[in-house]
């Protein structure tokens, strides 16, 4: 449930650990942090939710959780290199897009 992430605290709870110990893990595992890692995940379906054209620009945001586009905009321009209203325009230019 990429719109609701749980909580680092819900999280550890499910696994029976410490959540200073399931961080710190998550990050030697993983190579970034949890909340970068969810942050990237949320982007990378609202990206595919508009790049299919089921969603525009806002209703993607809404989709993954976000409540504010121009936090939004702002993670996807970090995590993709484009506005997220670009995002079409830039899968055709790089021959990604239909």
């Amino acid at each position: 449930r990429l719109d609701e992430p749980p909580s680092l605290d819900e999280l550890a709870s499910a696994v029976s650990c410490n959540p200073h110990y399931l961080s710190r893990t998550f990050t030697q595992e993983e190579g970034m942090t949890l909340s970068l890692w969810l942050r990237r995940a949320r982007i990378e379906r609202a990206a595919e939710h508009i790049a299919s054209g089921r969603c525009n620009v806002s209703e993607a945001a809404l989709e993954v959780g976000y409540r504010s586009l121009s936090h939004f905009s702002h993670a996807f321009l970090e995590e993709k290199g484009v506005q997220p209203s670009k995002w079409v325009e830039h899968l055709k230019a790089v021959g990604h897009g239909g």
